[in-house]
């Protein structure tokens, strides 16, 4: 049960954050698709990213685009 309510927490505070890393990874790529698997990446590494939940919500704001970026950066990578 513990660890059910750890990840219900997690994916309440990462909620908050979504739609702006998806706005990061949209403008960046301008596709619709990379900026999906680029969001998906970069929530999976704030997911395992244990201290992320111990920062305050400015540094989390800060975190999220610092990793949306580089998962943006990376798909426009893999495409060419």
């Amino acid at each position: 049960m513990v660890l059910k309510d750890e990840v219900l927490k997690k994916a309440n505070v990462l909620k908050q954050f979504e739609v702006y890393g998806y706005q990061v990874a949209y403008y960046l790529l301008e596709d619709e698709t990379l900026a999906e698997q680029a969001a998906v990446r970069a929530l999976c590494e704030l997911f395992r990213d244990h201290d992320f939940f111990c920062k305050s919500p400015h540094i989390q704001k800060q975190k999220t685009k610092q990793v949306f970026i580089k998962y943006s950066l990376l798909a426009k990578e893999s495409v060419g």
